[in-house]
């Protein structure tokens, strides 16, 4: 008798404790992605970004105008502008942001440190950055404008 108990014991215990999720656990999981989004829609009310909606008159993109010739690998300095996407012309924008990530097969992407700044010729950016390794480059880019809207992906070839 006292064997089976031995054993009878373990197992309920075990199975207790592998049971189902009590219903606490269960409502804060129902309830935290509610919870997300609420957070996100009040900022996306309170972004100014938001407001603007795309027409031809105000999309932009932003383009590599150099260097033409090949990236090598290390510290490297491009010169991008933004565009009008009728046009072709260059934009005058206050402000861009850009990433410059490699994606790894199998593994998260790399990523590089970006510093911008303007050049004297209104709608051209200076970015500076570090391809630490040879390969394909992604930068990816957004225009941060009160007038003007658009993002776009710059791949590059570092060799």
């Amino acid at each position: 008798m006292k064997k089976i108990i031995a054993l009878i014991l373990p197992i309920s215990v075990l199975m207790i404790a592998c049971g189902s999720p009590s219903s606490d656990t269960q409502t804060q999981l129902e309830t935290a992605p509610e919870t997300e989004t609420t957070a996100t829609e009040e900022n996306l009310e309170t972004t100014p970004e938001t407001d603007i909606t795309a027409t031809e008159e105000n999309t932009v993109m932003v383009a590599l105008a150099s260097p033409e010739e090949e990236i090598p690998m290390g510290d490297a300095e491009l010169i991008v502008e933004v565009k009008d996407n009728t046009s072709g012309e260059t934009v005058p924008v206050e402000n861009i942001e850009v990433s410059s990530t490699m994606p790894m097969e199998g593994e998260e992407p790399m990523i590089s440190k970006v510093e911008i700044e303007p050049t004297e010729t209104p709608g051209q950016f200076k970015v500076k950055t570090n391809f630490g390794m040879a390969g394909t480059w992604n930068l990816a880019t957004k225009v941060k404008d009160a007038n003007y809207q658009g993002e776009n992906e710059i791949v590059v070839e570092v060799k």
